[in-house]
């Protein structure tokens, strides 16, 4: 996850959360990406998969979920509201920028409406952005299929070329570390190969990859 600009001290990183998006296809598996813009302050000029920074109203929605089943909890010990509030602002940030909407459940509490089905999510991994970096984020990563989403790919512009990409990149698309890393546990997840969640972190600027309990 290299970035552009260095912190004098560490900052502290922010909650994020990405969605990996698949379906089968002739070709293979396929990933749904965009490119971010030139001028992103973050890692701009890449793709990468739709996702950002956890909100105040994340956590809102995730208080009105109650106990929603969410499997695996994403690194989180034990807060299952965060690993909830996580999922929202991944499936937001989806909604946001590609146009596609995470299908919704009934709720037990008719008052509470339909809400987002969490359960469709899977937790592949967490990153955390270089202790030197002026912008840090400690990101969580779901996947879904995409029979768990309807609508029209469209989305807010944030990213650009919204395409379907193959897991091993045949197009040699530009992307940064953690991108390569979660695409590699997301083949391995689809394989049914027994899958413990990856932790990305930096020593410095070299990155290690640490397996989760």
């Amino acid at each position: 996850m290299p970035q552009p600009t260095f912190a004098s001290r560490p900052v502290r990183p922010r909650d994020a959360a990405s969605v990996l998006i698949w379906r089968e296809h002739a070709q293979g598996l396929q990933v749904l990406m965009g490119r971010r813009g030139s001028r992103a302050r973050f890692v701009p000029g890449v793709y990468v998969f739709p996702g950002g920074v956890l909100e105040p109203h994340d956590r809102t929605l995730s208080a009105r979920m109650g106990a929603h089943p969410l499997s695996p909890s994403p690194g989180l010990g034990g807060n299952p509201a965060l690993a909830r509030a996580l999922a929202c602002a991944a499936v937001r940030e989806v909604h946001e920028e590609t146009g596609l909407q995470l299908r919704a459940r009934v709720h037990a509490d008719a008052a509470a409406g339909d809400l987002p089905d969490l359960s469709a999510l899977r937790f592949l991994g967490r990153a955390i952005t270089p202790t030197n970096s002026r912008m840090r984020f400690h990101a969580r990563f779901f996947a879904a299929s995409a029979a768990s989403f309807v609508g029209e790919l469209g989305g807010d512009g944030e990213l650009s070329d919204l395409q379907w990409v193959g897991l091993d990149n045949p197009a040699r698309l530009p992307m940064v570390d953690v991108t390569e890393l979660m695409l590699s546990e997301l083949a391995q997840h689809l394989s049914g190969a027994p899958h413990q969640p990856a932790l990305l972190s930096y020593s410095g600027d070299k990155p290690r990859v640490r397996r989760l309990p």
